[in-house]
């Protein structure tokens, strides 16, 4: 089991390097997950969406959050219930509301998508140095 996260599916502006490795993160468990078929091998990728661990302490703040948190207990038992399907999936969605907004990049191009994540993650356009 590899934990992404939600960040996987859309561009994140202002935390671009999370966004990209979660996106590997995703990626690389959904090919495990392909290759280790028929050899007894369970792989999933969990894919929280914001939820209430120290991960917000580091980052300083909970603004990097948008939508409600989840719990670990919640992302935990999405968890387990993916890992006891007859057929587990190469990847798994924490909450109704994590899951429409992983599928919602599919309705829009993706510069739309990029300009949109950046809104809701507030104004994260990188600044121009002024020289004189």
């Amino acid at each position: 089991m590899n934990v992404a996260s939600t960040a996987a599916f859309q561009p994140t502006p202002g935390m671009a390097v999370y966004g990209a490795t979660k996106a590997f993160v995703l990626n690389f468990t959904e090919a495990l997950w392909a290759e280790a078929r028929g050899t007894g091998l369970t792989v999933l990728a969990v894919c929280p969406g914001p939820t209430r661990t120290e991960f917000f302490d580091v980052v300083g703040s909970e603004d990097a959050a948008v939508g409600r948190m989840q719990t670990a207990d919640q992302v935990v038992t999405t968890t387990l219930r993916a890992l006891d399907r007859r057929s587990t999936p190469p990847s798994v969605v924490s909450g109704v509301m994590n899951w429409v907004s992983s599928i919602s990049t599919r309705f829009a191009t993706r510069r739309i998508g990029a300009l949109a994540s950046g809104r809701l993650l507030g104004d994260v356009r990188m600044r121009t140095a002024v020289t004189k």
